[in-house]
């Protein structure tokens, strides 16, 4: 699998820079061992008590000291330090949104109810309320600057032109890229599928997202500064969507293009949960009939990983350190987020003390980590979730 470079154009904020070219064939994909692609996991118990139970964990922002998530059971907004201790936690109602912003440069947390964003600090005291009657996806990039995604077509909105990705600097308009008619565009809200995360994701220290796009095979990346992009994958052509035949509004109008890819199930709609770190890119293809797999693209050494068929080794403590029996955590939700080192799923504690049960019948141990072993031997059955941390080989 070549690496094709392409010359990067001038950038400036509401330009797109080139990409590397990656051609990737999912059927010489790698299943690879633990070892192979992780230099270390740490698996961290979220501390369980009475103020501290949550349901699954949806939504994961991670800063210097702490996880900061939104959860399924109470529609509340929990902080835990980084060792799992619970810190406090921001009561919701279930009238507000589910997702969150986090401002990592001013150490803010921001939800919307309606128009409203509600401000809070990481000790979870609340700011104030701020007005925003933009209507999209949100993330702060840092330096006051927040990017917004929103594409909405529909018979009834205005023939106009509108753009997909919007940048505010301390609330003003900045730039604009991707523009289409919000009336007449060639793909109709009937059209997007939804995936179970935010539209932007995380990496780095906060300040930068990467992001893609339906029915595009580009990876991007959103900064303070503009728009880099950074990948373009190239399928095999039986994978590959056929964009004239897709955008063929005689056979496939607008608000049925579903119907393509009944004709064509083996075709990906697009890239999702992009994360980079070091030489390792981690991405989804999702495809419309079939549960989308995981993989992991070594940059320098032009490999390809099944990610969702890593396989236990010592150095994962014999145990898996993805959740993919059903119903499964990341088999739906794959990575929740990614730092400058690590990339983070869940495990639920049972499963883990499931895996550590059958592995001591087979013989199979090791020296585990203190708190590791107390989650492994514990007999509370309502323990919360465990924090899955994998620092990948760079």
């Amino acid at each position: 699998m070549r690496v094709l470079l392409i010359t990067l154009l001038t950038f400036a904020i509401g330009a797109v820079t080139g990409q590397t070219k990656l051609r990737i064939d999912p059927n010489g994909a790698e299943a690879p061992t633990f070892s192979e692609l992780f230099e270390e996991v740490k698996f961290i118990p979220l501390e369980t008590k009475s103020q501290s139970i949550f349901g699954s964990i949806k939504q994961l922002f991670v800063t210097k000291d702490l996880f900061i998530f939104t959860e399924t059971k109470t529609n509340n907004i929990m902080i835990f330090y980084r060792n799992g201790k619970f810190k406090t936690k921001i009561d919701r109602d279930i009238y507000s949104s589910g997702s969150i912003n986090i401002d990592f440069e001013n150490e803010r947390i921001y939800y919307n109810k309606g128009y409203t964003i509600y401000s809070f600090d990481y000790e979870g005291k609340s700011l104030g309320l701020i007005d925003d009657k933009r209507i999209g996806s949100r993330y702060i990039l840092g330096k006051n600057t927040t990017v917004y995604y929103d594409k909405r077509v529909n018979k009834v909105l205005p023939d106009s032109i509108s753009h997909e990705i919007s940048f505010f600097k301390e609330g003003m308009p900045e730039a604009k890229l991707f523009p289409y008619n919000m009336k007449n565009d060639e793909f109709s809200m009937e059209d997007t599928y939804q995936v179970m995360h935010s539209f932007f994701y995380t990496i780095g220290n906060g300040t930068e997202a990467l992001f893609t796009r339906p029915y595009h095979y580009t990876i991007y990346n959103a900064r303070s500064s503009g728009v880099d992009s950074l990948f373009q994958i190239v399928l095999p052509y039986e994978l590959s969507l056929n964009e004239e035949e897709l955008n063929n509004n005689k056979r496939y109008p607008a608000g049925s293009k579903s119907s393509y890819f009944k004709d064509h199930p083996n075709h990906i709609q697009s890239i999702t949960f992009p994360y980079s770190i070091g030489s390792n890119l981690f991405f989804k293809l999702q495809p419309s009939g079939v549960i989308s797999d995981s993989y992991l693209y070594r940059l320098d050494e032009e490999r390809l990983f099944r990610v969702d068929q890593v396989k236990a080794d010592e150095k994962s403590y014999y145990l898996n350190v993805l959740n993919i029996l059903m119903p499964s955590e990341f088999v739906n939700k794959n990575f929740l987020v990614a730092d400058e080192e690590y990339i983070y799923t869940i495990m639920p504690a049972d499963v883990l003390k499931e895996q550590y049960k059958n592995n001591k019948s087979r013989g199979l141990t090791t020296e585990y980590p203190e708190d590791l072993l107390k989650v492994l031997t514990s007999r509370n059955k309502n323990a919360n979730y465990v924090i899955v941390a994998l620092k990948p080989k760079k």
